[in-house]
């Protein structure tokens, strides 16, 4: 499970770092257990965010089932994904 508050640094941080995908290796060093991937908004179809900022939307993600897949379900979700904005 990933907690509520981690997804709030984890947001925090993603706009701090614009966004971008060099984000990911910081985040990966503070929580080396959970996945972490980007992308770009645009890619995305009809998924909502768990957090919408200015730079990025975090959404959270469940690869229980080896195939990854988003989720708003926070007790399952595995990891993030950083949509760029």
């Amino acid at each position: 499970m990933i907690s509520p508050e981690v997804i709030d640094k984890v947001f925090a941080l993603a706009e701090a770092g614009g966004g971008s995908a060099d984000v990911l290796g910081g985040l990966r060093q503070l929580w080396p257990h959970i996945h972490f991937t980007h992308c770009l908004e645009d890619e995305l179809c009809l998924e909502k965010p768990v957090r919408e900022g200015t730079v990025a939307n975090v959404y959270l993600v469940n690869g229980n089932n080896h195939c990854a897949v988003i989720t708003d379900h926070e007790p399952s979700a595995t990891g993030f994904l950083i949509a760029e904005l």
